[in-house]
């Protein structure tokens, strides 16, 4: 099958969720990317919508990746859903696995070997995944029972060990404040040297959209995920909803 017609076929079939895989091998890459044969033979490259997985070298790495394996190992039979629009910079499709019945990436967080991850464009699965993964955090499934997983505080002294990692923090938003197109969630008094959460300007109507005022966080806690980086302090920007959740409900007041 010439490219063209093969990424034409391969989308067609994404888009009616129903590409199918009776036989064959399936390899998971350090990152989780999932390869296998599509039905007319041809490579796909899959990256699950809606999770994420300790980066390669990184504690829990390996565990997460012979868990992953054994999923694909022992599954009677997978199907590919998502929608074949959907690709990442890196060109893989951008999707799920159904495992004879059961969801790929729902398993992968509901055991506690994923944490739920969204981007703009995977929104709704990560969001779906939330519930998941509070459950598998609660009862210390996985990489959430090896320490691996952890809740982080907003101390700016412990969130200096993890920067440029994906983390998940939970605290109370001590401020709010407007500067430079961007709406900036203090979790200190010293945004020089504290934890800060920023959100663009361009982005803050999504957070409306779905109830979330950023201006009435001031005293609430709430839990971001996100990549951890460092201007002034620890900071974090994110730029949809999915990221941010308000722990203290808005109907409180």
């Amino acid at each position: 099958m010439k490219p063209l017609y093969t990424a034409l076929f391969l989308a067609l079939c994404l888009n009616t969720h129903a590409m199918a895989q009776s036989a064959g091998a399936y390899r998971a890459d350090d990152w989780g990317i999932v390869s296998l044969d599509g039905p007319e033979g041809e490579p796909i490259s899959l990256r699950l919508a809606g999770v994420e997985f300790p980066r390669p070298g990184s504690p829990g790495h390996a565990l997460a990746m012979q868990f992953l394996d054994r999923l694909l190992s022992e599954a009677p039979s997978v199907m590919v859903t998502g929608s074949g629009s959907r690709t990442d910079r890196y060109g893989h499709f951008v999707g799920d696995i159904d495992l004879g019945g059961q969801s790929l990436a729902a398993r992968l967080v509901s055991d506690g070997y994923a944490m739920a991850y969204s981007w703009q464009n995977t929104r709704q699965e990560g969001a779906s995944l939330l519930a998941m993964e509070s459950q598998a955090r609660e009862n210390g499934r996985g990489l959430w029972a090896d320490g691996v997983f952890v809740v982080r505080s907003p101390d700016p002294n412990l969130l200096a060990l993890y920067l440029e990692t994906v983390q998940i923090v939970e605290g109370r938003v001590v401020a709010v404040a407007e500067a430079r197109e961007r709406t900036y969630l203090n979790f200190g008094f010293d945004y020089r040297t504290d934890f800060t959460v920023s959100i663009a300007a361009s982005d803050v109507s999504l957070f409306t959209e779905a109830g979330i005022d950023l201006a009435e966080l001031e005293g609430r806690n709430v839990r971001v995920r996100g990549w951890l980086g460092a201007i002034n302090g620890p900071s974090m920007t994110i730029d949809h909803p999915e990221r941010l959740e308000v722990l203290t409900p808005f109907e409180a007041d």
